[in-house]
C-alpha cells in the first residue's frame, strides 16, 4: 500500500485541459461564452485591413469578427490534444508524419525569423487547408540553424480565420506589427 502511494506521488501529473470540446471557428461569440465562460479579457486588434476582437482564456484565445468566433488559438492548454493527435511541444517530425498518416492534406508553409527586441525566434506557421488548423512551430535554439522545431500553438481556424492569420502574418512582414520585426521569410506549398 504504501509503495502505490509513493508511486502514484512520483508519477507525472497530467494538467486538465482548459480547452473544451465545440468551442470552435464559425460559432457565435455568445455560443463560444456559453461553452468556456466569459474571457479573462478581451481587447480589440487593429492593424490596416485587420480588426477583430481578441478573447483571452487560460488555454490561449480566440478572434473574433462580425461576432463569429474565426480562430481559436490553443497555447498553454499542455492537456489538448488536437487534430491529427498534435499537441503542445510535440516535434516538427512527428507532426508531418501524422499529417502523412491521415492521408491527403494541403496548405502551406511560411518560415520566418521573428525579432522582437533582442530575441529572435525561428518560426514555421504549416497551413493544414485540409483540417482547418495552423500548426505554430518555433525552433529550440534560434542560433543553431539545426535545432529541432516544435509546436507552440495549435491555432483551429475557418476561412476567415485564416485569412486573419495571415493578414496578421502579412503585417509583420510589412513592418505593421508593433514591436517586431520579420527576417526571412519564406512561403511555399506542401501536401501529403
Amino acid at each position: 500500500m504504501g509503495a502505490c502511494i509513493a508511486l502514484a506521488a512520483c508519477a507525472p501529473k497530467t494538467t486538465p485541459s482548459t480547452y473544451k470540446a465545440g468551442a470552435v471557428p464559425g460559432i457565435s461569440r455568445s455560443r463560444f461564452e456559453a461553452i468556456l465562460g466569459k474571457p479573462q479579457s478581451s481587447i480589440s486588434f487593429a492593424l490596416p485591413r485587420i480588426q477583430a476582437q481578441i478573447l483571452s482564456y487560460p488555454f490561449g484565445q480566440a478572434a473574433v469578427q462580425q461576432n463569429r468566433i474565426v480562430t481559436v488559438t490553443i497555447a498553454t492548454d499542455e492537456g489538448y490534444v488536437g487534430p491529427n493527435g498534435a499537441r503542445l511541444g510535440m516535434a516538427e517530425a512527428e507532426l508531418r508524419a501524422a499529417l502523412h498518416r491521415g492521408g491527403h492534406r494541403q496548405g502551406h508553409l511560411d518560415s520566418y525569423d521573428v525579432i522582437a527586441g533582442d530575441v529572435t525566434t525561428r518560426t514555421k506557421d504549416l497551413y493544414d487547408l485540409t483540417d482547418h488548423v495552423m500548426y505554430e512551430l518555433a525552433a529550440a535554439n534560434a542560433n543553431d540553424p539545426e535545432a529541432a522545431y516544435s509546436i507552440i500553438s495549435i491555432n483551429l481556424a475557418n476561412s476567415d480565420g485564416f485569412a486573419f492569420l495571415q493578414a496578421v502574418t502579412s503585417a509583420k512582414v510589412g513592418g505593421l506589427y508593433p514591436g517586431q520585426q520579420i527576417e526571412n521569410f519564406v512561403s511555399e506549398p506542401w501536401q501529403t
